[in-house]
């Protein structure tokens, strides 16, 4: 699966929209959600053979919320699933790459998998804020169901299409703040490593790398990437990124390496 686009840095901030959790996109995907590994396995020869950088794009494990569909916040834990899902993309890296640095969302759960995936490729990852998980702010610890029930109007705006980038979670971020941080983050990284050949591996969520994979993608950046919303837990996103900013996705949502763990 590849595909080529323009250059990685955005221009405005006008080029910036919102990812929102929703009940979907907090169940974790396990063996019962991943239909064909076949289709999902790492395949080097999809890239060029020249020696350009590239970051590797890392959901966090499955967590205790992903579990309870319970809307969350910056402490929820891995399960048990998702530090064998950790260990186990931990141990893919270090089989594929040669990596140089690491970063990782502060959230607890992505922590804890770099923590795990660190083991593996022997390095601290520098915690970057930008790449957390949107801030649902007096939502988190409420399940879905529970916060539908007490907020039917917001909920139904939030997921609904007349939903706007200055619409907010009460007491958290709108999306035009959280896409802003998103953007930015990955727009440090990348510059950080542009025209090196350093391996980045980072460790974020499920919405954040929804907008990232629309953007590299070429969406619409003025609406809600719901198309790009399915990142499984511990999956890779291979992105190599020449010295103009130009990339090719060399691997997308992949979970081959999960597939003995799945089954076992």
């Amino acid at each position: 699966m590849s595909s080529r686009g323009d250059h990685l840095l955005i221009s405005s901030p006008d080029d910036l929209v919102n990812w929102p959790p929703s009940p979907d996109a907090a169940i974790l995907n396990t063996a019962e959600a991943v239909a064909d590994y076949e289709n999902m396995k790492y395949d080097e020869t999809i890239c060029s053979p020249e020696l350009l950088m590239r970051l590797i794009l890392v959901r966090h494990g499955q967590s205790r919320a992903n579990v309870d569909a319970v809307i969350q916040g910056a402490d929820d834990p891995l399960t048990s699933i998702g530090r064998a899902q950790a260990q186990a993309v931990g141990l893919f890296l270090g089989e594929h790459y040669a990596v140089t640095h690491f970063y990782a969302s502060p959230m607890f759960r992505a922590r804890e998998t770099a923590r795990i995936v660190g083991s593996h490729i022997g390095l601290e990852p520098a915690l970057e804020p930008g790449l957390a998980e949107i801030d649902p702010g007096l939502a988190v610890g409420m399940t879905w169901e529970a916060w539908t029930a007490a907020n039917p109007e917001q909920a139904a705006r939030l997921r609904g299409p007349d939903r706007t980038l200055e619409d907010r979670w009460e007491g958290g971020e709108s999306g035009r703040e959280f896409s802003t941080r998103i953007f930015a983050a990955y727009d440090r990284i990348v510059t950080r490593h542009l025209g090196t050949t350093d391996v980045v591996v980072a460790v974020s969520h499920g919405g954040p790398l929804a907008w990232i994979s629309a953007r590299l993608h070429g969406d619409p950046l003025e609406r809600w990437p719901y198309d790009r919303a399915d990142f499984r837990n511990c999956s890779v996103t291979d992105i190599e990124i020449d010295a103009d900013g130009v990339h090719t996705i060399c691997a997308l949502n992949q979970v081959g390496h999960l597939e003995t763990l799945e089954q076992a």
